[in-house]
């Protein structure tokens, strides 16, 4: 899938071009990180559905399946593995669709990739607690016109545009942070929504990429 190539961002003197060309691109895993803690904020009533936690005090989940505008928040319980759990509040607010020409111009890519459109969403990640989510993956997945899913594009290398990357080292409760998620799709296809997969099984939180804005006809001149 495109939506989970490693992009490679490299110097390209031409006579390294055709050398270049030879790397290659991998799949990616989530990585690790802290293992769960405890926040003195916490109910004492366990999710109904889901992975066991806490929901700290003030805190509602949002229901599976919810479809949301960009800007809304959606608090669920993720389980990022290795035994780190606790209730996040993810709140997608742009999403940008960008350029391989213009955007990818230092890095090596194939052909497939090279036709493909980039698109980067802005999210806003906290951590309500009780647990630790250090260098966790954010949970976002890309949903195409072909009814497909797929995680972020892991970006190795210097994209300013749109970094990529997991949760910071330490984000322990009430840590927030904001992220740039790189989503490819192929030639022909388009991002229809993201999608917000906290564990396995659980129906996802949407948030539909808004229809582009049709420019006013210019009027015929006399």
């Amino acid at each position: 899938m495109l939506g989970i190539v490693r992009l490679h961002n490299v110097p390209v003197p031409k006579r390294l071009t055709s050398l270049l060309a030879l790397l290659l691109l991998a799949l990616v895993s989530g990585c690790g990180g802290d293992d769960s803690g405890s926040s003195d904020d916490a109910s004492e009533s366990p999710t109904a559905t889901g992975p066991s936690v806490n929901v700290p005090a003030g805190v509602s989940l949002t229901d599976p399946g919810a479809s949301l505008d960009l800007g809304q928040p959606a608090s669920v319980v993720y389980d990022a593995g290795q035994k780190r759990v606790s209730v996040i509040t993810v709140t997608v607010r742009k999403i940008v669709t960008g350029s391989m020409k213009r955007d990818f111009k230092n890095f090596v890519l194939g052909p497939k990739e090279l036709k493909s459109t980039p698109y980067y969403v802005t999210a806003t990640v906290h951590n309500d607690g009780p647990g630790k989510l250090g260098q966790a993956k954010v949970p976002l997945y890309g949903n195409d016109s072909t009814n497909t899913y797929f995680s972020a594009s892991p970006i190795v290398g210097d994209l300013g545009v749109c970094p990529g990357g997991n949760l910071p080292e330490s984000f322990g409760p009430k840590a927030t942070k904001q992220t740039c998620q790189v989503f490819l799709v192929g030639k022909g296809v388009t991002l229809d929504a993201v999608e917000l997969r906290p564990y396995e099984g659980f129906e996802p939180i949407r948030w539909p990429v808004p229809a582009p804005e049709e420019k006013p006809k210019q009027k015929p001149k006399a």
